[in-house]
Order: C-alpha cells, then structure tokens, then sequence
C-alpha cells in the first residue's frame, strides 16, 4: 500500500493580503500549525518606530475576520504569527445580575450596621432613618466600584478588546460588604500604549468618583469636641472611636469642608466610609505587581523581565502598608504558572512618550489614595 502524502497546508488569503499590504515580507512558513510570516516594514532596514502603526492597523484590519497577529524579534528577525480570534457569541448576563443583586444586599447590610449606631441615630442624625444612610452608603460604594470597572471596559471597547460585563464580588460585612468587581478579558491588547491605557483607566475613573463620593461624604460628617466624644463613649459603652488614617485625597477635602481644631475630631458618615474604602481599592490596585491594574501599567512601561522585579517590590510595598493579607495573596499568585501581567500582540513597540510622562498622574493617584494600615 502506497503511503498518503499529507496535504500541503494552504494559508487564507486574507492574511496573507492583510500582511502584504502593511509589510514588506521576506518568507513565510508554517510554526507547527500557526502561518508565520518573516516581515520588514516598508523601506531601507527595519525602521522600528513605523512597526507600531503598521502592525495596529494590521491587528485592526484581521479582527474582523476573525484574527489577531502577534509579532515577536527571534534571530535578527521579525516573525509575524496570525491566531485565530475565538468568536465571542452571545453573553449570558444571568451570572453577572446575580453576583450584583447578591452584592447589593450585602453592602446595604453593612451600611445598614454601620449606619444603625445611637451616635448617629440618637445624637447626629436624629429623625433620619437608618435605612436612608444605608441606600445612600450603597450607591456611594456600588457607583466606585461600578465606575472603576466600566472605565476598564470603555477603553476596552475602545481598544477593539472583548471583554465580559463586571462581575461584582459579594462579601461578609465589615470592609464595605463586597470584594470589588472584575471584567474577563478575552484577547490581549494590541500593544504596550493598549496595554497602559487599559491598567490605568479603571483606577483614574474610580478615583474620580471616589473624589466625588468623598467630598458627599465629608460634607455629611461631623465636627464634634474630644471632650463631647468622650462623654458619648462613656453613655454609649457598646461604641468606641476609632483614629481611621485618611489619604490624602480626604484630608485636602475634610480640610476645606469640615476644618477641624487640636481639640476636635471628625466623626465620618457611612458615606465618607465608603470614599475611604474607595481608596483603598485604589491604592491596591495602583500597586506595580502581578495582574494588578499598577502591574499591568509597569508591564507596559518596562517590559516583562523588569516587571518580575518590579511585582516583588509592589508585594514588599504592600507588606509595608499594612495590607499583609493582600501581599502574601499577591506573591502566591505571582508564583504560580501564568502569574504575569498580560503580554501585549506587540510587545517589541515601546510605550508612546506621552504615556510615559502619564506616569506622573499614576504616581500621583497612587499617593493620593494611599490609606498606610501601618506607619511606613
């Protein structure tokens, strides 16, 4: 019996046009089973800074037919790969309405607890219902985290990424009743500039509205005496004050709304609370490690060998902190298979300079928003 020869593979012609068009190609072969191009731009020599519009307008004209290329820089030269775009389908929404329907009454449990003390409903807040602070408490802490992951999935769209709606966290009462929210991503950004503005979006759109729910909040708060505070913890024994350290972003405001003396203590409402639990998510988040939003941000600005060294130092910041929880979850990640932050299709283009001086409003938020758990 003769033996079958196998057929010869046969590349899409939309591909191969697709290429053709924005690159100058030397060679084309087959990697196993994915069609590989040896490519140059067009001209003399490689002329690295025409690579990351020729290849973004090469991943923007293939993803709707249904491919993504992904270029990496082997032996002196560039290998242009063509994968296969997963089709989305249609999104069943049926998991995300529970998980926030199952966070709502959570978070309005905890504001309801931490609304429902005689301070407020006997002292302050008098004739004010509970559950009134309670809703108010819900929308402050649901609308910064809501706002946090649609900034991520706006500039997701407008990337051309597919990603999923937010999944919002339920979680017991004490930290605001819920762990945040997350979108799945279901392709890797074009580039590094994709891969920056999609880390730094989310946290400066939740950083905004946690300005804004703090500056509600604080004008809801209270300036009471240290002398008329002690006398309602020895009235009221079941309540003790506690020293809540305020990022900077709180004190500028509580300094222009609510200015208190030595002999002075602010007693935040539950709406300042949740700006306060706000930023914290996004200091957290601004850390430079693993798949944090800061992660993918250094990821796009240093690379992935730096960002290994940068994501120990974020841990260490996070330790320093005083969010030890968070670091020891952060490192057990980072140590897993896959721990690292998103590669970009294009991860040989450097990050644009305008994004590098973007850095600044990074640092700054990331300042900002920091609540120190210990002295650092």
């Amino acid at each position: 019996m003769a033996d079958k020869t196998p057929e010869p593979k046969v590349m899409d012609p939309v591909y191969v046009n697709a290429v053709q068009s924005h690159f100058e190609v030397v060679n084309a072969y087959w990697e196993r089973t994915t069609p590989t191009f040896i490519v140059k731009t067009r001209g003399k020599g490689y002329r690295q800074h025409l690579m990351k519009p020729a290849f973004k307008a090469l991943a923007d004209e293939l993803r709707g037919h249904g491919y993504l290329p992904r270029i990496r820089w082997i032996i002196d030269n560039y290998h242009l790969s063509i994968l296969e775009r997963k089709a989305g389908g249609e999104e069943n929404y049926l998991r995300n309405k529970l998980l926030f329907a199952a966070t709502v009454l959570t978070v309005m449990l905890d504001g309801y607890l931490r609304s429902n003390n005689p301070i407020l409903t006997q002292e302050l807040m008098i004739g004010v219902p509970v559950i009134v602070n309670a809703l108010i408490f819900t929308f402050g802490i649901l609308i910064i985290f809501g706002v946090h992951e649609y900034g991520h999935r706006y500039m997701a769209i407008k990337r051309g990424i597919d990603t999923s709606q937010p999944y919002f966290i339920p979680a017991p009462p004490g930290m605001g009743g819920t762990l945040g929210a997350v979108i799945s991503q279901r392709e890797p950004p074009v580039n590094r500039d994709a891969l920056y503005d999609l880390g730094l979006s989310g946290p400066i759109a939740g950083f905004v509205m946690t300005t804004l729910v703090g500056i509600l909040g604080i004008s809801l708060s209270f300036v009471v005496s240290n002398a008329q505070a002690t006398r309602w913890m020895i009235e009221y024994p079941s309540i003790r004050f506690q020293i809540m350290p305020l990022p900077l972003i709180l004190e500028m405001i509580a300094t222009v709304l609510k200015p208190t003396l030595e002999t002075e203590v602010l007693i935040m409402h539950p709406v300042a609370f949740a700006a306060w639990v706000g930023c914290i998510v996004t200091f957290i988040n601004l850390i430079p490690a693993w798949q944090l939003d800061g992660g993918h941000i250094i990821r796009a600005f240093v690379g992935r060998e730096s960002h290994k060294i940068i994501s120990a130092a974020g841990v260490i910041l996070l330790v320093i902190s005083g969010y030890m929880f968070m670091g020891v979850v952060v490192a057990f990640f980072m140590m897993k298979a896959g721990g690292e932050s998103i590669e970009p299709l294009d991860d040989i283009s450097p990050l644009s300079p305008s994004r590098r001086l973007g850095l600044i409003l990074y640092v700054t938020v990331m300042l900002l928003s920091l609540v120190a758990l210990l002295p650092i």
